[in-house]
Order: structure tokens, then sequence, then C-alpha cells
């Protein structure tokens, strides 16, 4: 009984993780979109091009601050005199410089010095040299700031949009990437779908070619009619199979456009909701307008071109910085005991400079400037047109794809009940064997034509969503 028990209860414990494990492993269409923002190469890209704003603004706020440098630096040598060589006069040379003798040109006497080098001449001797050590050790710290410096400030103001600008293009990957996940899921749901009514098909063409060949046998159907039976029994099952071949491609599509292995093993679920919008085509331009990120991205590009042309009209001004330093010194000769030496020097400045003149360098930078801020505009202007455009179409769209699957659903029963007379009047003899077929590849269309409509409505919606800056 107590193993009993126990087993009871790890069974109990191992029902829902076991649950857990399949469920995980069956994506819903939440689930896929959640995968794809965190695996594909689009989206990593952008956020990397986030960042790397980000960092350029927080460059563009460093200008104000101070720019701090300290150092440090020893120095050590050591001089050792080997062998000194130096000429010194001879004891004859010493004696010959007291003596005196008389000029002969002015009778005067004068010390012959003169002709010591020459006729006496001097001896080498070697003498040691005196060696010497030396240290110097130097550090400080140097502050530099820029005090007045025009251009630094549109500079910020400027890599402040680029950021906004990108943080709107990592939501612009993300809903491109949205997109694209629902195209492939309702791809594949309607894949999935055909199976059903190819399977119909083909239950619904044996049934018939089992009651026909029973017709045949009792001698009330014709052989002909047997086969053009099995040939449409053929052709269904032909369908079938490319219908779950279709299947397979398109859950590796999905999985592969979510980032997964296309090889791995993953399901999908086939339960989702159809998205739909209740607004007015003007609701939705309005919405568009304030929301979508390509064109909430070309708005924030205009505002950083206008501060990039107010810096470059800014380089023609002045700049004002200031310094101010701290350095000491310490350094030693020979006998330490004896001789060193240190000092402490502080030092600031604030100086002023302004290009008079850099070879037309700041006039080619602000035509450069304008340019770019002209094109910025143009294409502000062009992609609130495209959103207006993409938003107009794709809503009535929805309106053209949601009558179409009134009439598919409408054609599918008429052709489902035409089956059903056609299948009578044949059983009575009121009817040929290719009315029925015909009946029969009539219905099978109409169920693919309503799987179509259905596909066309959900992606018209999605692309809606899309042109509006929306995600659900």
């Amino acid at each position: 009984m107590k193993s009993f028990l126990v087993t009871v209860v790890i069974t109990g414990l191992l029902i829902p993780v076991l649950s857990d494990t399949t469920q995980a492993d069956t994506l819903t269409l939440d689930d896929c979109i959640t995968i794809a923002l965190q695996n594909r190469a689009s989206i990593i890209r952008a956020r990397g091009a986030e960042d790397l704003a980000k960092a350029d603004r927080r460059a563009a706020l460093g200008a104000f601050l101070p720019r701090i440098n300290a150092y440090y630096n020893y120095g050590k040598s050591y001089t050792r005199d080997v062998k000194t060589d130096a000429s010194v006069p001879t004891a004859l040379a010493l004696w010959v410089d007291t003596l005196q003798f008389p000029d002969y040109r002015t009778g005067q006497l004068v010390n012959w010095e003169i002709v010591r080098d020459s006729i006496l001449g001097y001896e080498t001797r070697e003498f040691a040299g005196e060696d010497q050590d030396r240290t110097n050790k130097n550090w400080g710290v140097d502050v530099n700031m820029s005090l007045l410096n025009v251009p630094d400030w549109f500079n910020l103001a400027r890599a402040g949009a680029d950021k906004e600008s990108a943080k709107l293009d990592v939501i612009a990957s993300e809903q491109d990437l949205i997109y694209a996940v629902k195209l492939k899921y309702y791809a594949y749901l309607a894949v999935v779908e055909n199976i059903d009514v190819q399977q119909e098909a083909v239950k619904r063409a044996n049934e018939q070619l089992k009651l026909i060949e029973s017709k045949y046998e009792l001698g009330s159907a014709a052989k002909s009619d047997v086969l053009k039976q099995r040939v449409q029994a053929g052709n269904d099952r032909l369908a079938l199979l490319e219908a779950e071949n279709s299947v397979i491609t398109a859950k590796a599509d999905l999985a592969y456009t979510i980032g997964l292995d296309p090889a791995g093993d993953v399901e999908f679920s086939k339960e989702y909701t159809p998205e739909t919008f209740n607004g007015t085509v003007e609701d939705a331009i309005e919405y568009g307008y304030a929301n979508h990120p390509g064109y909430l991205a070309a708005e924030k590009t205009v505002d950083a071109a206008r501060h990039s042309v107010w810096a470059a009209r800014a380089s023609y001004l002045p700049t004002i910085g200031a310094n101010v330093g701290i350095n000491w010194s310490d350094g030693t000769r020979g006998d330490t005991a004896i001789f060193n030496f240190s000092s402490r020097t502080h030092s600031i400045g604030i100086g002023a400079s302004w290009s008079i003149f850099d070879g037309f360098y700041r006039e080619r930078s602000l035509s450069s400037a304008k340019i770019q801020r002209n094109n910025a505009y143009a294409q502000a202007s062009e992609t609130r047109h495209l959103v207006a455009l993409s938003v107009k179409t794709a809503y009535y769209d929805i309106k053209n794809a949601e009558t179409k699957t009134q009439v598919s659903r409408e054609n599918v029963e008429a052709a489902a009940e035409d089956l059903n007379i056609t299948q009578e009047k044949y059983n009575l003899g009121a009817a040929t064997i290719l009315d029925l077929l015909e009946s029969q590849v009539a219905l099978k269309n109409a169920q693919v034509s309503l799987i179509r409509t259905e596909f066309d409505l959900n992606l018209a919606v999605a692309r809606l969503y899309k042109a509006m800056g929306r995600t659900r």
C-alpha cells in the first residue's frame, strides 16, 4: 500500500512536468515572435547600432567634461669613468716657464711659454675618473576643460536625436520581423488546413469509387464510370501527397524565420486568434503618423541634420579653454646625502582661439550639412506619404479580403449542397459520372479558395498593423 501511494505521488509530480515539456515543444504565434526577436541577426545588428548611438551621445556629452591626465616618469643613470687621459707639462717645461729671454725685436724680457708646446712638449698621464649616479622622478596631473565651444552644444543635440533614431530603427526592425513571422505562420496554417481538405477529398473519392464499383457489379453503372472515378481518386491522393510535402516545407521555412534549426523537430500550434481592425482608414492613417517607427526615425534624422547645420555654422565662433596642472619632481646626483633636489610646480591657464581662415574647410562642412538636412527633409516627407499609402492599401485589402472570405464560405456551402444533389441524381440515373466528378472538384476548389482568402485576410491585417506601427 505504501509503495502504491509513493507511485501515485511520483506520477502526480511527473505528469505536469511532462505536460509542460510537451506544450513547450508546440510553439504558438506569440512564442514564434518571442524566439525570433531573440535569435535573428537583423535584430541583433539593430540593437548593436542603438548601443553605438548611445556611446556616441555619451562621447558628445563628454565634450563638456574636463580631460584629466596623470603621468609618472622614473629614470636612473650611471656614469663610470674607466680611464681619463690628460696632457700635462713635463718637468723641463715647468722649469723653462720660469726663464725669461729678451725679445730681439723689442729688447724686452718675455716668457717663452709659446715655444714650450712645440719644443719641450707635454707628457700624457692617466687619472682615475669620478663616478656619478643620478635618479629623476616626475609625476603630476593635468586637467583641461573647454569653457566655450558652441558646436559642442549642437553636436550633443544631434547625438541625442541619432540615439532616438537608432532606438526607433530597432522597433522598425522588430516590426518587420514580426510581420515576416506572421507571414510564414499563416502560410503554415494554410497548408495544414489544406491537408484537411485534401484528406476529405480522398475519403470522398474513395467512398464514391466503392459506390460506383457496387453499382457496376449490379449492372447499373458503366465501366467507364468506375475508371473515371479511379482517376479522380488517384488525383486526389496525389494532391494530398503534395499538400503533406508543403507542410514539411512550410514548417522548415517557419523554423528558419524564427531563428531555429530547420532540421530540428519542432511543432507549431494550429490554434490562433484571427486579428481584426474595426477603425476607419482615417484613424489608421493618423495612428501611423504618430506611431510608425520608420516615419518617427526619419523625423529624428531631420532633427539631427538641423543640429549638424548649426554646429557647422558655430565653427566660425571662437573657443575658450582652461587648464590646471600640478607637477612634482625629485632627483639625486652622486651621494644623495650630499646633493639631492625636489620641486613642485603649479600651473593654471586660460586661452582662446579663433580660426580666421582654414582653407574653406568650414564652408565645405556647412554645405555638406545643408545637403544632408535637405535630404533628410525629403526622406521624411516621402516616408510620411508611404505610411499613408501603405495604411490605405492594407485597409482596403482587408475590406476586399473580408468580402472574398464571406463569398468563399457561401461557395463552400453551395458546392457541398450541389454535390449532395448531384450524388442523389447520379444514384437515380439523372446525372452522369462527369456531373458527379465536376461537383467533387468544385467542392474541393471552393474549400481551397476559402483557405486562400482567409490567409489573405490574416495577412492584410498584419500588413495594416505593420503600416500603422502596431504589433498586435
